[in-house]
């Protein structure tokens, strides 16, 4: 016996005790179950939110903060002071798009601003729609009054291109897939500095008007009945004018849903398929002439409003509200959040659509925090009941300890016999618990999750509202319901979890046997043998 392995030992002892290994192998297959059904669910929780997140555009947008700004504001009650904060608005500078851009996640940029513009000496691509409708049948009506121009046909006319202008040679939309350069180029940092009169212009737009790489469209930068209202200015046609090279045919993967109530009433400058792609200061610098030129001819009408010295800097002209940055990696947008976000100054803040999803997320969340809270109470639990059953045990194991110390067995290894006992049990027990366990986990993670959702839904808050967008401006974050997160929600148990739950268990009675090893110290052999006596 004492040339015997204390592993031989133990496994001989689980055999030879069937009814008390059997109930610890029940008691193992209990808690296995319990741990796996908690584990599962959190391991499902946490997947849903990152394959949801893998699946959302990698962007991050600087942008004003512009609803602390006005609330801070209506904290001022002299209208001096107020004033003067107003004057000192806050703006997105050159500098601070630069430092974020520099940062090695970052793959593109959007310095973006958009302008609709009319086309001059070409057809923007007609949408069929309701809106297309009622507006030419209004131009017919009016170009047949008595063979003359009616006045009436210069009140208004809506614009039908979009431009859209980046600080930047790239965009997002090119990194992303949405554009794709089908001819041509995109234009270049030096077309940017020198405010190049180049173009990019989409497919359909160019296979309507026959417009090829090189050629030259005109387009006006607003509806040229503005000048024709301002008699005695010093505007001209020319000054709404610009010629532009078409130096790249792109094609946009954006989908239009003709039977959607959005296109029914879709202008044409809303379209993907009218939308100009040019460099900011081609823009920029026509923009400002034409607002300077207007400015003096207001100073002349009406001089009590308009002075010389409010006139705007080209630089104050030009101010942007936002920056939008692609990364490389979906996952890795929380972490350039947190990178950045005391690094931005006054009124400007990192905006990753984070609330949103967040809030969309908190079945989610509360399902892995209970079940977190559910293994750990189940260990704590599996902890105390192992060890009072092996503490228990030791009292009719009495002589057997103290035959097995009267022979020189040293207690280290009468306590790894037990260990090793138990370990045996534990092993029997997860492994029936991950069979079963897995299917058990999957229904109940389910329920668990209706459940939670309904919950969530009863006590919502009706308030709660997302990221606000303005009209024409373009929504970077990807779109996303509660659904879409909650379809990537699906228990099942990995070869991880799996390994957890060996690693716990024997972790489990690692914890169990501390207190009856201490107890197997204190034998003293000869006593116990004399005691048996």
């Amino acid at each position: 016996m004492r040339n015997m392995n204390f592993f031989n030992r133990a496994l001989k002892n689980v055999t030879r005790k069937m009814s008390k290994s059997v109930l610890l192998a029940v008691t193992f297959f209990l808690i296995g179950n319990l741990v796996i059904i908690g584990l599962g669910i959190n391991n499902a929780a946490e997947n849903a939110k990152i394959l949801t997140r893998q699946k959302m555009r990698a962007v991050v947008s600087l942008e004003l903060d512009y609803t602390t700004y006005y609330n801070d504001a209506d904290k001022i009650t002299d209208d001096d002071e107020r004033e003067e904060f107003y004057k000192n608005s806050p703006r997105l500078t050159l500098d601070k798009v630069e430092k974020l851009k520099a940062d090695s996640r970052v793959k593109a940029v959007n310095f973006i601003s958009t302008q609709q513009m009319y086309a001059k000496d070409f057809e923007s691509v007609p949408l069929n729609n309701d809106f297309d409708k009622n507006y030419n049948q209004q131009e017919n009506a009016e170009a047949s009054v008595d063979g003359a121009v009616s006045m009436m046909s210069y009140n208004w006319k809506p614009a039908d291109l979009r431009v859209q202008t980046n600080r930047y040679p790239d965009m997002i939309e090119f990194q992303d897939g949405t554009y794709e350069m089908l001819e041509g180029r995109f234009y270049t940092q030096e077309d940017i500095d020198n405010s190049a009169a180049v173009v990019c212009i989409p497919k359909e737009l160019a296979e309507l008007n026959n417009l090829r790489v090189g050629d030259t469209i005109s387009v006006n930068i607003t509806d040229p009945s503005q000048i024709m209202d301002m008699e005695g200015s010093e505007l001209t046609e020319d000054d709404l004018l610009l010629s532009l090279e078409v130096i790249g045919i792109y094609k946009s993967n954006e989908q239009l849903d003709p039977n959607s109530d959005e296109y029914k009433w879709m202008a044409r400058y809303e379209s993907p398929q009218n939308t100009l792609l040019m460099p900011a200061t081609t823009a920029s610098d026509k923009y400002y002439d034409f607002y300077v030129k207007s400015y003096r001819y207001y100073m002349t009408t009406m001089p009590e409003y308009y002075k010389e010295e409010d006139i705007m800097s080209k630089e104050d002209y030009d101010r942007a509200s936002k920056a939008v940055y692609l990364l490389e990696d979906p996952l890795q947008v929380d972490q350039f959040v947190e990178d950045y976000q005391d690094q931005t100054g006054d009124y400007v803040i990192l905006n990753a659509n984070n609330e949103t999803f967040k809030k969309l997320a908190r079945p989610l969340d509360t399902l892995s925090l209970f079940s977190n809270i559910i293994v750990w109470i189940v260990v704590i639990n599996a902890v105390v009941i192992i060890t009072l059953v092996t503490a228990l045990t030791l009292k009719t194991r009495e002589y057997e300890i103290g035959v097995l110390l009267s022979i020189g067995v040293s207690k280290a290894k009468i306590v790894a016999q037990f260990f090793i006992e138990l370990v045996i049990v534990a092993l029997i027990g997860f492994t029936l618990s991950v069979a079963s366990g897995s299917l058990v986990a999957k229904q109940v993670g389910k329920m668990v999750l209706n459940y939670q959702v309904d919950t969530e839904n009863k006590y919502a808050d009706e308030n709660d509202d997302n990221n606000n967008f303005y009209y024409g401006e373009t929504n970077y974050f990807t779109e996303i319901t509660q659904d879409d997160l909650l379809a990537e929600y699906d228990v099942q148990i990995s070869p991880m979890i799996i390994a957890e739950i060996y690693i716990l268990g024997i972790g489990v009675v690692f914890i169990s046997i501390l207190i009856p090893s201490f107890m197997i110290m204190r034998f003293n052999p000869k006593k116990i043998l004399m005691n048996q006596n």
